[in-house]
């Protein structure tokens, strides 16, 4: 009987979910309208290339990534084309996690005061 204990415990913590509280498409949609907009800002050039949001966190949910937190700025003169931040984490790692968990940080706007950024960086397992 321990040794089953064992092995339970031990596969829990190998392959230990970085991902705890996902936002659901409701949740993402209401923090972070921005990124789901459509085009750029009407003011934008036609030099201006759109990367769409929605598009981005798409591929990266097909990589295992699911966002965990996201911010939108509140002082956007268009809420709908503002600059917005997302937090993504895996749904699982398949490595031992002890003090740190993988995040990728997806910072875009649509009405051109910033390009879009990708950072990789990994947080304290308490955060």
């Amino acid at each position: 009987m321990n040794t089953l204990v064992t092995s339970i415990t031990h596969q829990q913590d190998s392959y230990s979910s970085a991902f705890r509280t996902a936002l659901s498409s409701e949740a993402l949609r209401e923090r972070v309208p921005a990124a789901f907009a459509p085009a750029a800002h009407e003011r934008m050039s036609p030099a201006y290339t759109f990367l769409s949001t929605e598009r981005v966190l798409a591929a990266l949910a097909s990589a295992g990534f699911q966002p965990v937190e996201a911010r939108q700025a509140c002082r956007a003169k268009s809420p709908a084309h503002a600059r917005h931040l997302i937090r993504l984490r895996r749904r699982v790692e398949t490595v031992r996690l002890r003090d740190a968990i993988p995040e990728i940080l997806f910072l875009n706007s649509h009405d051109g005061t910033s390009a879009y950024l990708m950072f990789g960086l990994s947080c304290n397992h308490n955060s």
